[in-house]
């Protein structure tokens, strides 16, 4: 069966309005059907061979009307075990660069000497707070953000350096009365710890925005 452009948009529409929210799993599901449809040597109804192909697929109807929850399921599994390794191996490949452990301890010993004047203290949180917001902004900004499944799942792991910085400030005060800020040692790990995940997060995050945002603008072209 030879497709037309005008059934591809058709197919990609279908997709859409039946729950595939995510460009990049979208592409996939929409080559497969395509690729399906031009293997396709009976003479049957296009809309017909389309309805086939997307319950083999896994397209299901339910309360709602229809959609592929069990298949977009199985994409987010395979997209979070897909950047968690690709963020362990650039994990340990940071650790491993002396630069990067040079400038720990030197940022954990300066942290160590802020945090015993609490008025210099407080003005350094805020600034490290505004170098999270920044990138946090321009990323947000981009509207292909949200429609990457797979940029979706770097991102998780990318901003969970703000989780560990809250988790870190307001669980031993809320369970144990107990204030990092009077212990610069404590303070001063907790949070050169957490800028050192933060920075690797966004040089991971930012690789992967590069390479999806690439992706995508050559897609748009097509």
């Amino acid at each position: 069966m030879e497709i037309t452009n005008k059934e591809v948009t058709y197919i990609d529409n279908l997709l859409k309005k039946n729950g595939i929210k995510y460009w990049d799993v979208r592409i996939e599901l929409l080559d497969h059907v395509v690729s399906e449809l031009e293997n396709t040597t009976n003479d049957v109804n296009f809309k017909t061979a389309v309805w086939d192909i997307f319950k083999k697929l896994g397209w299901k109807e339910n309360f709602n009307g229809s959609s592929f929850e069990n298949v977009i399921k199985q994409y987010h599994n395979s997209a979070s075990k897909k950047i968690r390794r690709n963020f362990s191996k650039f994990r340990k490949k940071e650790l491993s660069n002396p630069l990067v452990i040079g400038v720990f301890f030197f940022v954990l010993f300066s942290l160590y000497e802020i945090a015993h004047y609490k008025s210099i203290l407080k003005y350094s949180l805020i600034f490290i707070m505004l170098a999270y917001i920044i990138p946090l902004g321009y990323f947000l900004s981009k509207k292909v953000y949200y429609k990457s499944l797979q940029l979706g799942h770097a991102a998780s792991l990318t901003f969970f350096g703000l989780t560990l910085l809250n988790t870190f400030i307001h669980i031993p005060k809320v369970l144990f009365d107990f204030n990092i800020f009077d212990y610069p040692v404590v303070i001063s790990l907790i949070f050169t710890f957490t800028l050192l995940y933060s920075y690797i997060g966004f040089k991971f995050f930012f690789i992967e925005f590069t390479k999806t945002n690439n992706i995508y603008k050559k897609l748009k072209t097509l």
